[in-house]
């Protein structure tokens, strides 16, 4: 057990966990050595040849192209010319393994998010001819449904319940009070000064307000670690984060269902009122039954929990965007598996350590280049596009600099440099933006309305949001990654009040203090 432990560090270099005694961080910082099989001369352990600590890895590759190829004659020979290499399908799985390839490169050489090279990537695609994701809407739409079952199961299985209970006025304060200043600050700049209409500002600020916590959390692991102190870093910016999320996945469904899906203004008002409570209740129940299906002492428990909560949050995104209750499924998926996990955890399922966290691991690998790929396609470069992006420059300054002084002032407790690594881990616009962007773009194309107004409103929420994802997520990244050592220095007190006491929790004694 402890060396399959060890080994999972090779495997996922995405993996970010919220232990502080569990911690794994990417193989290039932990290196996995077995010191016992280790061969020695003279007492000094026989230093391995590069050859030798790199075949797993080549083979590791060898494997997954293997594995490719037979899909794809598989797809070729089953579905014929539209899965061969002049075909649509064909060029659409290309572009999303290019991203995951050309991602992999910019992380090894820069230790910069892969997000970024995907992007970058699909940008290209788009303006050299290969893909345009306009051209397939409904295939667009429904990997936008997948995308958030996927991104937000994964990051509330971290989630300690118990933590948040002990902490909630903090977290609540840096999850909401930062996130609702930037939404209406963005209406209010893109309505004077690029002329959006009010609902349009409003759907623009839930997207933009977001801050993408997976970004930096390798980084907040590691430093958070050496920090040492009473605030447990990984949980406080990993909840605090979790409820950012929700508001933007949440507010922005409901504005996208009131704008796009007709019906009585009654309704509507309902809906307004309902959404997000309606969510968390419907996630907490679902959740809760998690602890009781399949029971524990199933031999098929492992797969039949992963599968429970998984096609649980497929369907229940779907069947909420479908009745024009948007959002309310994203929420859902959120307090599942943060429930579900909590009940496993006392069942013997570490939180973020378990087969249901490494499933969702995987699946979000494969589906983060094909996100960002995709997404890139709909940029469109054209001779007005400066004016906007200039304005967009200024906007993003302004909004960005309310936001990290709000963050500052909802962290009362922390001390002054601990307040700044809160800002710089604040900073990132990545992944929701990148999932919820093109979505407005892809309404109005399927609702034909090639030529209406609402078609430049989108696009010019399109290019302030890929605008925002490429200036503030290598920032973001790299202020946290290259100052956390420094604001995160232990020789000081951590807490200006001391406020907080150690408590019990279902997942370790020592990590449900902030």
């Amino acid at each position: 057990m402890q060396e399959n432990k060890q080994t999972v560090t090779v495997i996922d270099k995405g993996v970010y966990l919220v232990h502080q005694e569990e911690e794994k961080i990417s193989a290039q910082s932990t290196p996995v050595i077995n010191i016992d099989k280790l061969t020695k001369e003279d007492g000094f352990p026989k230093k391995k040849s590069w050859i030798s600590s790199k075949t797993p890895t080549i083979f590791h590759y060898i494997t997954l192209i293997i594995l490719g190829a037979l899909t794809w004659g598989y797809l070729w020979y089953t579905w014929g010319d539209s899965w061969g290499v002049k075909g649509q399908w064909f060029r659409l799985a290309i572009v999303a393994i290019i991203a995951w390839v050309s991602g992999l490169i910019l992380q090894e050489t820069t230790t910069l998010p892969p997000a970024l090279a995907a992007l970058l990537t699909g940008i290209l695609a788009r303006h050299l001819g290969f893909v345009d994701m306009r051209a397939f809407p409904h295939v667009d739409t429904f990997l936008r449904r997948i995308y958030p079952v996927i991104i937000l199961g994964k990051g509330s299985l971290a989630w300690d319940v118990s933590f948040m209970k002990q902490n909630w006025k903090q977290i609540l304060a840096l999850g909401a009070l930062p996130w609702s200043t930037e939404v209406v600050l963005v209406a209010v700049c893109t309505h004077f000064l690029l002329d959006l209409p009010w609902i349009w500002g409003f759907l623009l600020g839930s997207i933009y307000a977001s801050v993408s916590c997976p970004v930096v959390m390798p980084p907040v692991l590691k430093h958070g670690k050496n920090a040492g102190g009473k605030v447990n870093w990984p949980q406080f910016i990993c909840t605090a984060g979790g409820i950012d999320t929700a508001l933007s996945v949440g507010t922005f469904g409901l504005i996208f269902s009131y704008m796009f899906y007709e019906t009585h203004e009654g309704y509507r008002l309902v809906k307004a009122i309902l959404a997000l409570p309606v969510g968390v209740a419907l996630g907490v129940a679902f959740g809760s039954l998690a602890k009781y299906v399949p029971n524990s002492k199933d031999t098929y428990v492992t797969e039949l929990r992963v599968l429970f909560v998984l096609a649980g949050g497929l369907f229940g995104n779907v069947f909420t965007a479908s009745i024009g209750w948007g959002g309310t499924g994203g929420v859902a998926v959120l307090a599942c598996n943060a429930t579900a996990a909590t009940h496993w955890s006392k069942k013997g399922w570490k939180l973020n350590q378990n087969p249901a966290a490494t499933v969702y691991r995987v699946l979000w690998s494969a589906c983060e280049p094909a996100l960002f790929a995709y997404t890139g396609t709909f940029f469109v470069v054209h001779s007005s596009i400066s004016d906007t992006m200039l304005i967009g420059l200024g906007i993003l300054l302004i909004c960005l600099t309310v936001r990290l002084t709000v963050a500052s002032l909802a962290c009362w407790n922390l001390t002054l440099k601990q307040k700044i690594f809160v800002c710089c881990a604040w900073t990132p616009k990545t992944i929701v933006e990148a999932v919820l962007c093109p979505t407005a773009i892809s309404a109005v194309l399927m609702s034909g309305g090639h030529e209406s107004p609402d078609l430049v409103y989108a696009e010019e929420l399109m290019r302030l949001i890929v605008q925002a994802i490429l200036v503030t997520t290598p920032i973001g990244f790299l202020l946290t990654n290259n100052l956390g050592p420094m604001l995160l220095n232990n020789n000081q007190s951590d807490c200006e009040n001391n406020t907080f006491t150690p408590r019990k929790s279902s997942a370790s004694p020592e990590n449900s203090r902030l």
